[in-house]
């Protein structure tokens, strides 16, 4: 194969492209859910070139039921490397209301530039990640839910057994996220 030839004669970028290639046209074929396995099982194993091909390629198509049965160590490094930012932030307030909507205002000139629905009852806190990569809401709905602050899309629901009172990020670790429960139980 192509593959071998780079390897015997020694052509280290030659193998790596043709590698590339490979796993570029592999991945392509697969269904979502077998792209979230690979991308998960290839992070575990360390295989770098697969998981960021693989990464890429779940970033670009698999749909949120997909990414959200994804591992949170995955779902994050997918939205850090792979999910397009805005070139242009703005200052952005978020607001939370009694009927589960999450409001993102533009503080320059006060309109509203985000309606979601977020959960299915009061929302009790929300905070954003300090990369503004994504927004954390806590609720009474028993769930702390993670939000793409580009596209508002669900990415990711943490399940308690009481109402959730306050999320926060962690300052040092980005992939660190703290919710607290009616019960002081913090996950």
């Amino acid at each position: 194969s192509t593959l071998h030839a780079a390897d015997y004669c020694g052509a280290q970028a030659c193998k790596l492209w043709v590698e590339n290639i490979i796993i570029k046209d592999h991945i392509s074929n697969l269904e979502p859910n077998e792209l979230r396995r690979l991308t998960e099982n290839a992070r575990a194993c360390h295989a770098d070139p697969l998981y960021e091909a693989a990464g890429e390629e779940l970033a670009k198509r698999a749909p949120v039921d997909v990414l959200r049965n994804a591992s949170s160590d995955v779902l994050a490094e997918i939205v850090d490397r792979h999910v397009e930012k805005r070139q242009r932030r703005i200052q952005e307030l978020a607001v939370v209301t009694s009927n589960g909507k999450l409001l993102i205002y533009d503080t320059a000139t006060g309109s509203c530039l985000q309606t979601v629905h977020a959960h299915n009852s009061f929302i009790f806190c929300v905070a954003f990640s300090f990369d503004s990569s994504m927004i954390a809401t806590a609720s009474s709905d028993r769930t702390v839910r993670l939000w793409n602050a580009d596209t508002y899309a669900c990415l990711h629901i943490l399940q308690h057994d009481r109402l959730v009172w306050a999320v926060a990020f962690s300052k040092l670790n980005r992939l660190v996220v703290a919710s607290c429960d009616a019960a002081g139980l913090c996950k």
